[in-house]
């Protein structure tokens, strides 16, 4: 794997709460959310993908929540009204969501979708293998 830049986020104890790359030969962001999230690790994470689209603007994100626990909710009208008009503004067109297993991080999915209103086309997967086929379909 020819990964660019692999960054990752830590919380106050130690734990990595996010991870985010991009492969030299793809032309997406894949971002990885590890454990219970809050407003302000989902502010800092999103952040550090508008920055990644600033450097190296691409119009694909493959979005994992495999490894989340728990609702995002407190952070869908950031994601909504903030992070995504942005995003969508440095060329973001695709965006793939690997949903978490249980149902909260499901729920705040649905949440987020229905708040959406850019140009960013946005799907949901149960599995990294079918979401990045998808994307990289959209992407080619």
């Amino acid at each position: 794997m020819d990964v660019l830049d692999k960054k990752e986020l830590r919380k106050a104890n130690g734990d990595v709460f996010f991870e985010a790359y991009q492969l030299h030969h793809q032309s997406y962001i894949y971002v990885n959310w590890i454990g219970i999230q809050s407003l302000e690790t989902m502010v800092m994470g999103s952040n550090h993908v508008l920055s990644i689209l600033r450097e190296k603007p691409c119009k694909g994100l493959l979005n994992s929540n495999q490894e989340l626990i728990g609702p995002w909710d407190a952070a869908v009208q950031y994601l909504a009204y903030k992070w995504a008009p942005t995003a969508s503004n440095l060329g973001l067109r695709w965006m793939a969501h690997i949903l978490s297993p249980g149902i909260y991080g499901r729920k705040s999915f649905d949440l987020f979708k229905q708040h959406l209103s850019t140009s960013i086309t946005l799907k949901s997967f149960e599995d990294r293998t079918t979401a990045e086929g998808w994307l990289i379909r959209h992407l080619e």
